[in-house]
């Protein structure tokens, strides 16, 4: 019983032998005890410094992102007992599928150098992969060659590993799993959206410059380390760098550099802001010794060009905004309704189950605004407090007003580029419900 208690991954799995480790966990190769085959295998992480908050807290986040991804970019994740990441008596664990081949670091000191076209379609694939995560709400944010492994030695099949300091959206308000003050990234390219006390940590963005990092990485052998050294050289710029580069082809290089050029800048708005238009800026390098004209290609270029749309960013924000509001909206009927004691609930105009559904906002995108209703009942009367909500851009900023009656009252005026004070604006919408359910009973 002591030992089912202390390694309770030996219930399941049979270690066969050690594959290495990292400072975050022990890795073993493992067969189920079950299995009456013996020829697939899967990999246990055990984590190191269980008594460690802060390292329960990324295996967390890794399990948790792993769980709710299925993609060949990313290994699939069997078990794990990470929902007792808060028990530091109950050892943590995980078990995943087994990827056969070496990490890109260990590849590329083993293979011949790598052509700049191979390089490319490494970063393709490892971008699609990404923008898989980034559909999912996922934000790695610790991209590097000891992250990745090439399946089976295959440049073209690259798997993205360790997602222990990823951000994912599903767990935003677990505040716990997301210590403030925190430095994230690697010694592999130091970003300052990473740096501690950063206002940018969960931007995806960081990922896709890490991407533009593996390739700088892959085709010039060294780590780009930083976005300007000592001197103001970004990494291609830098004299071991050049030397090396000057080996590949100058059609190619150009183009490269050009890329390089645009990714290692130090403000991020000035770098890539979108994975379709990346992909369509690797394969136009392809297209100087090949006409590429292929259904990839034709999807980067109308990503692009909804991305790359003068008023993208405008919208962009204008959705995350209206999201966030919607949900506040909800909560905090949610919440006066239970202060307000028995007899007291809430009505809306959509059925919300699950966090995702805040994301079915209607948005009418010609005016830039949005409309929902959040309100207040009382089962023993005839009415309910059941106030308008609209949001709506003008200019650089979103207001929200809430109309009653006919009667418009005026909640919130935030910048569409920046945090909204939710502080303020949760107190002011408490007060509004509750006076609205004060003239609802007629008091």
């Amino acid at each position: 019983m002591v030992k089912q208690k202390n390694k309770p991954w030996d219930e399941k799995w049979e270690i066969v032998r050690s594959i290495g480790g990292g400072g975050q966990g022990d890795t073993f190769l493992v067969k189920p005890k079950d299995s009456a085959t013996l020829s697939q295998s899967f990999v246990l992480k055990i984590l190191k410094n269980q008594k460690a908050p802060e390292r329960r807290r990324r295996m967390y986040r890794e399990v948790a992102a792993l769980r709710t991804l299925d993609s060949p970019g990313i290994p699939r994740l069997i078990e794990s007992n990470f929902e007792q990441f808060d028990c530091l008596d109950v050892p943590l664990y995980m078990v995943g599928e087994f990827i056969e081949g070496k990490t890109l670091s260990q590849f590329l000191d083993s293979a011949q150098p790598v052509e700049i076209a191979d390089a490319v379609n490494l970063v393709l694939k490892l971008l699609k992969t990404v923008q898989y995560c980034h559909n999912a709400g996922i934000v790695h944010r610790d991209i590097k060659p000891d992250n990745i492994i090439i399946r089976n030695d295959d440049l073209s099949e690259p798997v993205v590993i360790d997602f222990g300091i990823s951000f994912n959206e599903s767990d935003a308000d677990k505040t716990i799993l997301t210590p403030a003050g925190q430095q994230l990234g690697n010694r592999f390219l130091a970003l300052p959206e990473l740096q501690v006390n950063s206002s940018m940590q969960r931007d995806p963005r960081a990922d896709i410059t890490q991407c533009c990092g593996i390739l700088f990485f892959t085709i010039a052998g060294s780590h780009p380390v930083t976005l300007l050294d000592h001197e103001g050289r970004m990494p291609h710029q830098r004299p071991e760098s050049q030397r090396a580069l000057s080996k590949h082809p100058n059609d190619l290089l150009a183009k490269v550099k050009g890329i390089f050029d645009r990714a290692f800048a130090t403000h991020i708005d000035y770098r890539w802001q979108s994975i379709p238009e990346l992909q369509q800026a690797l394969i136009a390098c392809l297209d100087t010794n090949q006409n590429i004209h292929n259904a990839e290609q034709y999807i980067a270029q109308i990503q692009n060009k909804v991305s790359t749309s003068s008023d993208y960013a405008q919208r962009q924000s204008f959705k995350e905004l209206a999201k966030q509001l919607n949900r506040e909206l909800y909560n905090m009927s949610r919440t006066v309704a239970g202060e307000l004691g028995k007899g007291f609930g809430t009505v809306h105009t959509k059925v919300y189950l699950k966090s995702r559904d805040f994301d079915r906002i209607d948005i009418d995108w010609t005016q830039l605004s949005f409309s929902e209703n959040h309100g207040i009942t009382n089962g023993f009367l005839p009415d309910s407090f059941f106030p308008k909500f609209r949001g709506y851009a003008t200019g650089n900023e979103l207001v929200l007003l809430a109309e009653v009656n006919g009667e418009k009252v005026e909640l919130l005026r935030t910048p569409l580029h920046g945090e909204p004070d939710l502080t303020a604006f949760n107190e002011r919408l408490r007060l509004f419900y509750i006076e609205g359910a004060k003239k609802l009973i007629g008091v």
